[in-house]
C-alpha cells in the first residue's frame, strides 16, 4: 500500500478526485445551512397562481364571485431549486366547505412547495367569495336550423328524440332569465334528412343572449330535420306511340292510376300541369295489362309512382277509304297555291279501326294537310300530314300531291276605305277548308291563305 501511495501517478489521480469532491459539496449541497451557502439562496416572485377553491356542495350551491381569482407568491431557495420550477409546481386554494349561499372572506392556503423552497410572502393572503344556491327548470328545447338545404329541398318539422325537456340548473336569479333552450343543426347544403345524434344545448335569455354555465338534463339531445321536396299531384295522360300488327286495332287503353305526384324545384312545379306517358303499340300482341316505366320531365327530380299498370284492348280492325279534301298550311307570303294532282281536290284515305269506330268515321274527321312553308314558286310534290281522331289508324304513307305556287295577283276594286258590295260566292267556295272537293274544284285549303283556290 505505501509503494501504490508512493507512486507519482496514484498521487495525481487522487488529488483530481478530492477536489472534485470539495467542488460538489461547496456548490450543489441542497441541505446546507444558509450561514455555510449564503451566497447561493435567492428570491423569486411567482406573479399569477390560479386560486383553485375545495369543499363547496357544487349540487345545491354556485361560486357566483371569487375574487381576486389569482395570487402572487414571494418564495426563496437555492440558485437551483429556483431554476428548475414553474407557477405549475405552485398551488393556491379556497376551503369553502361547510358554507351555504352569502358573501365570505376566507384566508388562502399554500399546497405543498418544491423541495429545496420557502414562502416568504403571499398577496393576497385572503380572497372575497360569495355563494349562490342552484335552483332547477324544465324548458322546451327548439331547433335552429344553419345554412340552406340543396336546391329544390325544404325543411321538414324536427324531430327530437326521446323529448324536447330540458332540466336546467342555475342560480336563482340566472334561472329567472331564462328565455329559451335550443340546439343548432347545420343543414347548410344538404340532400338528405339530418341525424344529429348528440346535439349541444344551449340556454338563451329573453334578450336571446346566451347563459353560461348551466348544468343541463341530459347534455345533449338527439335531433333529426326531414329533408323533402316540394311535390305537386298532376293528372296522368296515357297516349300510344308505333302501330299494331295487321289485323289488330286499338279498342282502349285504362290506366290503374289517373293521377301521379311530380317532385322538383317549386318553380318548376308550377309550369306542370299534366304528365304523358305512351304505350308502345310495336310491342302489343294481345289484350292485358302493360307496365310503363314513369319519367320525371326534365329538371324535376322524381315521380311517384315510378311504374304504372295499364290495360290495353285490342279488337280485330276493319278499314275503310274516304275521300277526304287537301287543305294548305303556311302557304308563303305573295304566293298563291293550287292544286295541280289530284285535280278534283280530294285524296283516298285508307284508315283501319273496329267496327264501331269505323262506322261513325266521316271524312270530316279527317284532316290532310300540305304543309308549304319554305316552298318557292313552281309546281312541288308535298307528303300530305294526317290528322286522325283516336282509336282511328292511317293504312300505309300518306298520299303525295302536286302543288303550284304562283306569285299572288294585286287586288282590284275600290279602296278599303270605300264600300263596296260583297261578290257573289263562286260555285263550290264556300269558305270551308275544302268542304266541296266535288263541285268545279275551287276549294280554300286554308282561310289564313287569303282564299287560296286549288282547281
Amino acid at each position: 500500500m505505501d509503494k501504490w501511495l508512493s507512486h507519482p501517478t496514484a498521487i495525481k489521480i487522487l488529488s483530481v478526485v478530492i477536489g472534485i469532491l470539495l467542488w460538489a459539496v461547496v456548490h450543489f449541497d441542497p441541505e446546507s445551512t444558509p450561514n455555510t451557502v449564503a451566497s447561493t439562496t435567492e428570491t423569486q416572485s411567482v406573479d399569477v397562481v390560479k386560486i383553485q377553491t375545495t369543499g363547496l356542495d357544487e349540487t345545491a350551491y354556485s361560486l357566483k364571485l371569487l375574487e381576486p381569482s389569482v395570487a402572487k407568491m414571494m418564495v426563496k431557495g437555492s440558485r437551483s431549486a429556483l431554476a428548475f420550477t414553474t407557477n405549475d409546481d405552485y398551488s393556491i386554494s379556497v376551503n369553502l366547505e361547510g358554507k351555504g349561499p352569502g358573501t365570505y372572506t376566507i384566508p388562502l392556503t399554500v399546497g405543498k412547495l418544491p423541495r429545496g423552497i420557502e414562502l416568504v410572502t403571499l398577496s393576497p393572503s385572503q380572497v372575497e367569495v360569495v355563494i349562490d344556491r342552484l335552483e332547477k327548470g324544465t324548458f322546451e328545447a327548439g331547433v335552429v336550423t344553419q345554412g340552406k338545404p340543396a336546391e329544390g329541398y325544404e325543411l321538414g318539422t324536427p324531430v327530437i328524440k326521446p323529448g324536447s325537456t330540458v332540466e336546467v340548473t342555475l342560480p336563482a336569479q340566472d334561472l329567472a332569465r331564462v328565455g329559451s333552450v335550443k340546439v343548432f343543426v347545420n343543414v347548410d347544403g344538404e340532400d338528405a334528412p339530418v341525424h344529429e345524434k348528440k346535439a349541444k344545448i344551449s340556454v338563451f335569455d329573453k334578450s336571446g343572449n346566451e347563459i353560461k354555465g348551466a348544468a343541463l338534463n341530459p347534455g345533449t339531445l338527439d335531433v333529426e330535420v326531414p329533408l323533402t321536396m316540394p311535390s305537386k299531384e298532376v293528372p296522368l295522360q296515357i297516349g300510344y306511340k308505333g302501330s299494331l300488327p295487321g289485323g289488330l286495332t286499338l279498342g282502349g287503353i285504362q290506366s290503374k292510376s289517373s293521377t301521379v305526384k311530380l317532385y322538383g324545384p317549386r318553380g318548376l312545379l308550377d309550369e306542370v300541369n299534366q304528365l304523358a306517358a305512351d304505350v308502345d303499340l310495336s310491342q302489343i300482341r294481345s289484350s292485358g295489362d302493360v307496365e310503363l316505366e314513369l319519367l320525371p320531365p326534365e329538371g324535376l327530380k322524381a315521380v311517384e309512382p315510378s311504374k304504372v299498370t295499364v290495360t290495353v284492348t285490342l279488337s280485330s280492325s276493319g278499314t275503310k277509304t274516304l275521300q277526304v279534301p287537301v287543305a294548305f298550311e303556311n302557304t308563303p307570303r305573295g304566293l298563291d297555291a293550287t292544286l295541280e294532282a289530284p285535280r278534283d281536290g280530294t285524296v283516298d284515305i285508307q284508315v283501319s279501326g273496329t267496327p264501331e269506330v269505323l262506322g261513325r268515321l266521316t271524312a270530316a274527321d279527317i284532316r290532310a294537310a300540305a304543309s308549304l312553308a319554305n316552298l318557292s314558286e313552281g309546281a312541288h310534290e308535298v307528303r300530305l300530314a294526317l290528322t286522325l281522331p283516336n282509336g282511328v289508324q292511317a293504312v300505309g304513307e300518306p298520299p303525295l300531291v302536286t302543288v303550284k305556287l304562283v306569285a299572288s295577283e294585286p287586288a282590284s276594286g275600290l279602296p278599303e276605305s270605300s264600300p263596296s258590295p260583297s261578290p257573289s260566292p263562286s260555285p263550290g267556295n264556300d269558305g270551308g277548308a275544302g268542304n266541296d272537293p266535288a263541285g268545279d274544284g275551287s276549294a280554300d285549303g286554308n282561310a289564313a291563305d287569303g282564299g287560296n283556290n286549288a282547281p
